[in-house]
């Protein structure tokens, strides 16, 4: 068999972006959903115990699958299809049991192996979905998951950025890992209610949230300025990560893209007076990208153990700057007072790199598949299709500062629309159908691989499940403002006063463990 090519050529369509192609795609998508979510329980052991599991390739992450479909189960109900209990197949790979693994300074993110948080955070998010998903229920914590979480807070408040594991020094922010990972955790945590005595109990935890975010833009000041010791300015950020000891990583698991999403999703008061760093390093990202023609380098250099970089996928490439893009657009502070031409340029670019490199023979997976890749598109068109103005307003901002008459992109900046990045999103999303293990057929001509874990959350099945699940979401929402228009309601900004879209638009959970929709506490 000859040697599979990185990845394949884009012979795809675009879908036109109307209620009858969006309605068709819609119950395509949740037939994928429902085959898709009866395979992974189908093909995937129960569990007897935690062990040292995470999210990323393990039971844990199934589960967490399942309980965003469980979450989502009302924009995924078709009366042509039977019903899963995706609850229940969820609450089976729950173990009751404490967690086992012990607490590193190493393994804090709940995504990574060896970490209890990933067994607290699943035993809460179990709790919620068997009080139906309501926020006002008021959950149980016991004490000793509350001990454990704030035994977390404290290692990551005094961790340095680079941590030893094992016989080597790794980075200590990233989302795998480290601690925007656990930072996550906690603002999903945050958004729940709990009973009295664990919400008091929980309260101090929470209040750390504020510090914990300063820790982790300091530990990307101090990067950058060790960055500059060894290297000089050049290819200096002003916030930079280390994914191992003297390399500085771009991409969203291991690096600032993926961290930079995470800070994102806090409140805004916590991020007012990093606002004006995280926006620099977010135009450097951007300035890094149309330098290369849209291309995300791994590192500054560009260059990975000798040979050039130019992966096209989350774990390092350019699809984390995508979907950090598509939540600083969401974030109005950010983009008032730091957008500029290079945001539409990199989001241009980038766009058209993942739909000409993006069909990767890896197959359909998140972390580095087909589905991962236009995951970014789906949070840029809500961005553009629901917070028009306020992007709008930001141009209009950078103008004043700028003392210029018209933007230098503005070619590039109207071609960014809903429906530009929906119909990508599409195109992609449906022919993830055609990966391994969902699909079994031979004779398609793109010869994708089967997953080396074919049913994880980020290598596998379990991740397109999601993917499909989350693009049903947003098909719901952008058919329910379709009708609103239709009916001559008045959309302010994009986003209308109607029960059935705010509905909608709720079961957008947003990528796993990085967001994009701020924290939703799942």
């Amino acid at each position: 068999m000859a040697e599979r090519p990185q990845y394949f050529e884009n012979t795809l369509s675009l879908p036109s972006i109307n209620a009858a192609t969006l309605t068709e795609c819609l119950q395509d998508l949740r037939l994928a959903v429902h085959r898709g979510a009866q395979q992974v329980q189908a093909n995937t052991p129960l569990p007897d115990s935690w062990g040292p599991s995470g999210l990323f390739r393990a039971f844990p992450g199934i589960a967490l699958a399942f309980l965003r479909l469980d979450y989502q189960s009302s924009v995924l109900q078709d009366a042509t299809l039977a019903s899963s209990d995706y609850r229940q197949f969820a609450l089976q790979r729950i173990p009751s049991s404490p967690p086992d693994a012990e607490l590193l300074a190493s393994r804090l993110s709940p995504l990574g192996s060896s970490s209890p948080i990933t067994a607290i955070m699943m035993r809460i998010l179990a709790n919620v979905a068997k009080n139906d998903w309501q926020d006002n229920a008021q959950i149980n914590i016991t004490e000793d998951d509350i001990a454990c979480l704030d035994d977390a807070v404290q290692v990551a408040l005094t961790n340095d950025p680079l941590v030893a594991h094992d016989d080597r020094k790794m980075g200590g922010d990233e989302i795998l890992f480290g601690r925007a990972g656990l930072l996550w955790a906690l603002v999903n945590i945050r958004a729940h209610r709990f009973d009295q005595v664990g919400q008091k109990a929980l309260s101090p935890v929470l209040q750390k949230i504020p510090e914990l975010v300063r820790v982790i833009v300091d530990a990307g000041k101090q990067g950058s300025k060790e960055y500059i010791e060894k290297n000089g300015a050049q290819g200096a950020h002003p916030l930079m990560y280390a994914w191992m000891e003297g390399h500085y990583c771009f991409g969203a698991v291991h690096g600032a893209t993926g961290i930079l999403t995470v800070l994102l999703s806090c409140e805004p008061e916590e991020l007012a007076e990093h606002i004006p760093v995280i926006g620099e390093t977010v135009s450097a990202l951007c300035q890094l990208s149309v330098t290369n023609d849209g291309h995300l380098p791994m590192t500054p250099s560009d260059f990975s153990y000798g040979q050039r970089s130019e992966l096209v996928q989350l774990c390092h490439g350019i699809p984390g700057l995508l979907i950090l893009l598509g939540a600083a657009f969401k974030h109005e502070s950010l983009i008032r007072k730091h957008w500029d031409p290079s945001w539409d340029q990199a989001v241009y670019l980038g766009s058209e790199c993942i739909w000409r490199e993006g069909l990767l023979s890896k197959g359909g997976s998140l972390c580095h598949g087909v589905s991962g890749n236009a995951w970014a598109w789906l949070l840029l068109h809500d961005a553009f299709e629901y917070h028009s103005d306020s992007i709008n307003e930001a141009r209009e901002a950078y103008l004043q500062r700028s003392q210029l008459s018209a933007l230098p992109s503005m070619q590039t900046s109207q071609k960014l629309t809903g429906d530009f990045f929906l119909s990508r999103a599409l195109a992609f999303m449906l022919h993830a159908r055609e990966t391994k293990p969902y699909s079994t057929s031979t004779e398609s001509d793109m010869d994708y691989r089967m997953p080396d874990e074919p049913y994880a959350l980020f290598e596998g099945l379990a991740g397109n499940v999601c993917a499909w699940a989350e693009t049903c979401a947003v098909l719901q929402t952008r058919l329910r403002k379709m009708e609103l228009v239709e009916q001559g309601v008045c959309v302010k900004n994009g986003l209308p006063r109607d029960s059935l879209f705010q509905h909608a638009l709720s079961r957008q959970i947003g990528f796993p463990v990085l967001g994009g929709n701020g924290a939703v506490g799942i």
